[in-house]
């Protein structure tokens, strides 16, 4: 697969996408290893968020290739992908509001056909997230944005991924819940959970990725371990405002 490992939980290889004719996404390449953090970069309209949508089903490619844990998934509809064990957690929360955290929380678990494996992910998932277990029977609308973040990356767990997809997840949060964000985040990767994370907060996203990609123009501009982005003179300059 071009270069790509084989043993790579996630391999994308040379995805296209275009929106009525214009290139959104041309001949990106990405991998996620088993257990690992990465974190894809790049500001608004670079591309990311189509190129996650792609990996989850939510688009077909114009052309490229996605293997997950060894099976080919490219055009494959977000159910089938689900079942392989990819979870998208969206951009903009999308819990369900009308409906209480525990019911929420049993939607996201819904596509196993064990429930015996449903209540122990949902054990799982409260003993990870003691807020929630607290407000189990409260209306998911009434909660605040950064436990309706932590309800949708829940949710996203009751499916037992291998591989998550955070889109944007800290955005619109107060700066002291980003930071009970991110600990979250590599808490649920300590649960043996890869993580793919789509991020604007660069600096937290690379300090707390095993590797990175930054993307600008709908095509991969570099790539390396979390530190040495966080040193590059590329990414200071574009991103970190120094």
């Amino acid at each position: 697969m071009n270069g790509i490992p084989t043993n790579a939980l996630l391999a994308v290889a040379n995805l296209a996408y275009a929106y009525n004719g214009a290139v959104a996404v041309r001949d990106v390449s990405l991998q996620v290893n088993p257990g690992e953090i990465v974190a894809l970069l790049g500001s608004n309209g670079a591309g990311k968020s189509t190129t996650v949508k792609m990996i989850a089903g939510a688009l077909s490619p114009a052309h490229g290739s996605i293997a997950f844990a060894g099976h080919a998934i490219a055009g494959a509809p977000c159910h089938i992908v689900v079942r392989h064990g990819i979870t998208l957690v969206p951009e903009g929360r999308l819990v369900f509001p009308q409906m209480t955290v525990i019911d929420n929380l049993r939607m996201g678990g819904h596509a196993l056909g064990s429930a015996a494996e449903a209540a122990r992910n949902l054990a799982r998932v409260l003993a990870i997230f003691p807020r929630l277990a607290e407000r189990q029977g409260q209306l998911a609308g009434s909660l605040s944005g950064g436990e309706q973040q932590m309800l949708a990356i829940a949710r996203g767990m009751m499916s037992s991924p291998k591989l998550m997809i955070l889109d944007e997840p800290s955005l619109g949060l107060m700066p002291t819940l980003v930071q009970e964000l991110f600990r979250l985040i590599q808490q649920v990767n300590a649960e043996g959970v890869g993580i793919l994370l789509v991020e604007q907060n660069v600096h937290q996203s690379l300090r707390i990725a095993h590797r990175g990609y930054v993307m600008e123009k709908g095509q991969i501009v570099l790539s390396g371990s979390g530190k040495d982005l966080l040193g590059n003179e590329f990414v200071r300059r574009a991103f970190l405002g120094h």
